[in-house]
């Protein structure tokens, strides 16, 4: 058998808005078609045999007509190389009716899959197995056995490995995938999408989440994969290739020992970079005497950044003097309405003005 070249991507996710990025919305989704782009120049520069996108091309089933047709385009490019391109749709791209799959005339050397089973498609020494996504529940590799065959045996498919640690994601148990299903599938290369960071799935099949290759939000680690999967001599190689633009970071900072905002200050320098999408969380109880003013921070630091945010989780400290005095009063009577207030906003609201009323009383009395 010839040498079997494959990219694998997945999470694209193309037409997100990025609304938490503000004035930066329209600039990352951009990022996100660019790569795109440089993932199909990849594909050329490598002369691989096919792409393989597991699932999530787009953000929604029916996106903008025209970011269908620069896909599209970019799909034709391949088709000149002659390279194939396999899809297996996801949660967020569904295959069904008046979706962008049924939409749309891709080109002759995009093989869509169609059918809610695992079913074949062979092209020279490559067999494909993949699905369609058309329900939340499928178990997509239940009760499969891929065909004994010399052939490449990939499997393609959009879902959750049980064996993951999902934080905050509420489509964690989308069409589960079981370690049993994918040790008996006879696959020589499981290419999964679903997760948005690379993974290797642990199993007797290699098996692989590449992730999405451009950060979608602050859950995703700073650098991002496709994956250049190798088959020769009936041995699999996977090679990642990083490929975003953007790094997301998160800090956290505990303030209750600062006196003032220079370790603040000492954090935002040291992460600063002009691809950073960076988020700093403060959190903590420091003392009345603890002076930050956010405006001012973001008006210094964000041109440093490509996107700059600062959350205020600081609290109160818990051993203030309620005594008799005006001072004590006050922080009474607001803490009592701190208490009683449930949206943490207006209880954050609330807590400022306490610290600004003490900082008022103590300057002035």
């Amino acid at each position: 058998m010839k040498k079997v070249k494959l990219i694998h991507t997945s999470d694209l996710h193309l037409g997100t808005t990025f609304k938490f990025l503000k004035d930066k919305s329209k600039w990352h989704r951009s990022d996100c078609q660019k790569v795109f782009s440089d993932i199909i120049d990849l594909c050329i520069k490598e002369k691989v045999n096919a792409l393989l996108i597991a699932g999530d091309l787009f953000d929604s089933p029916e996106p903008q007509k025209s970011l269908v047709r620069s896909v599209i385009d970019e799909f034709e490019r391949l088709k000149k190389e002659k390279i194939n391109v396999f899809i297996s749709s996801g949660n967020h791209d569904p295959y069904k009716r008046d979706s962008v799959w049924l939409e749309n005339k891709f080109p002759s050397n995009v093989i869509i899959f169609d059918s809610a089973d695992l079913e074949p498609k062979r092209i020279g020494d490559l067999t494909i197995y993949g699905l369609a996504y058309t329900n939340d529940t499928k178990e997509p590799l239940e009760d499969f056995k891929a065909e004994d065959e010399e052939n490449f045996k990939v499997g393609l498919i959009h879902g959750s490995t049980t064996n993951i640690t999902w934080e905050e994601q509420p489509e964690a148990g989308y069409r589960r995938i079981l370690k049993t299903h994918l040790d008996k599938s006879n696959l020589d290369y499981i290419a999964l999408g679903h997760f948005h960071d690379l993974l290797e799935i642990k199993c007797k099949t290699e098996c692989f989440y590449c992730g999405c290759p451009e950060g979608l939000s602050f859950k995703n680690r700073p650098d991002c994969y496709v994956l250049l999967v190798t088959y020769s001599d009936g041995k699999v190689t996977v090679k990642p290739i990083k490929t975003n633009m953007r790094e997301f970071e998160t800090v956290e900072i505990d303030c209750t020992n600062h006196e003032s905002d220079a370790e603040i200050r000492n954090i935002l320098n040291k992460h600063k970079g002009e691809n950073k999408i960076f988020r700093l969380i403060l959190k903590g109880s420091p003392t009345l005497d603890f002076s930050l003013d956010i405006d001012l921070l973001l008006k210094e630091f964000e041109q440093k950044y490509f996107f700059l945010s600062i959350e205020d989780n600081i609290h109160i400290p818990e051993n203030l003097i309620e005594d008799e005095t005006t001072r004590g009063h006050f922080i009474r009577l607001m803490k009592s309405e701190i208490k009683k207030e449930k949206e943490p906003e207006k209880r954050k609201r609330l807590e400022n003005a306490l610290r600004l009323g003490i900082g008022y009383l103590d300057k002035t009395l």
